[in-house]
Parts: structure tokens; sequence; C-alpha cells
């Protein structure tokens, strides 16, 4: 995510005019609702995921995998639509109330602002970023408990999706009676 670290950490003066999805994220403002609505998402989506059997799973991985090389400057429009081709990602934030391009919005707008209040908490002279919305680190610093509750919870139910316990073997394992 070379797009997130650029949009988090690049240096910009307030005369410098900002890219379009530097805009996007500028002009974006985080909510509780709308990041439960992103948990809640990505919760359902772990839950398909870990209910899929593991020939199906490795296929949806290898099929993002192979969708998401070479995209390290990818745009927001970019991201959305590599997530909008994979029906599970957008039944699972349709059904959340939110599309996938505001889903990609809202994680990159999030991660940029959490990532600024590490650094302001160890830098107190940390300036906000241009391209940063001052009210999203302001969110994040009212809700900082609540927000990594919620961003543990997802991270280790998608952990636990992408672990291959389901009965059926993997493609690649040899079956139970060859040597």
């Amino acid at each position: 995510m070379f797009l997130v670290a650029l949009l988090a950490f690049a240096p910009f003066a307030h005369a410098q005019k900002l890219t379009p999805d530097e805009v996007i994220l500028r002009n974006y403002v985080l909510t509780m609702p709308k990041v439960e609505a992103w948990a809640t998402a990505n919760l359902d989506l772990a839950n398909t995921m870990k209910a899929m059997p593991a020939s199906e799973k490795a296929r949806r991985k290898a099929e993002m995998e192979g969708q998401a090389e070479g995209q390290a400057n990818e745009t927001i429009a970019g991201m959305a639509a590599r997530l909008e081709r994979v029906p599970e990602i957008r039944r699972s934030f349709r059904k959340a109330g939110l599309t996938p391009r505001e889903s990609v919005t809202l994680s990159l707008a999030l991660m940029q602002a959490m990532m600024f209040d590490q650094i302001a908490a160890t830098n107190p002279d940390a300036k906000i970023p241009s391209n940063l919305n001052p009210a999203n680190v302001a969110f994040v610093r009212k809700n900082k408990e609540r927000l990594y509750a919620r961003m543990k919870e997802v991270q280790e139910a998608s952990k636990e999706a992408n672990n291959d316990r389901s009965d059926e073997p993997s493609p690649d394992e040899p079956a139970p009676d060859e040597p």
C-alpha cells in the first residue's frame, strides 16, 4: 500500500495542489456509524470466507493477488473496481450500506488519521499535512479505544478466515492415505 504511505506522510506545503485522490481523502469525514458499517462488512466477509471450502478460498485469494500485482500506485477508483469484481466483497459491503469505493476511501482515511495520530504522539510538534482532514484526526483521538477494538476484531476475524481449517483438504496437500 505505497499509496497509503504517500498519503499519510507526504509533506505538503499548504499551497501545493493535491491530487484527485488526496482531495477525496481530505474531504472525507469519518463517523462512527460509517466505521461500524465498514467493520460489520469486513466481519461478514471474514465469516463468508471462513465458511468457504479451502479450494474456493485458495482460488479467490489467487484471483485477488493476481489483480493486485503491480498496483503500488493504484487509485481509489482502481482499488474500488478491483473489490467490486469480487462478489463476496461487493455483497458484504452493500449489505452494510457501503459501496466498495466508500469502503476504500474510509479505510484509507482511517489509516491515514490513525498513522498521523501515532506520529503526533511521539512528535507533538507534528503538523497535520494538507492532504489530511483535521476532523478525522480529532475523530480518531476521540474514539481511539473503540476504533482500535473494532480494528482488532476485524483483523482477528480476517486472520481466522484465512487459516485453512476447513475439512476439505487443500489441493496442495496429499490425501490422508498418500505417503
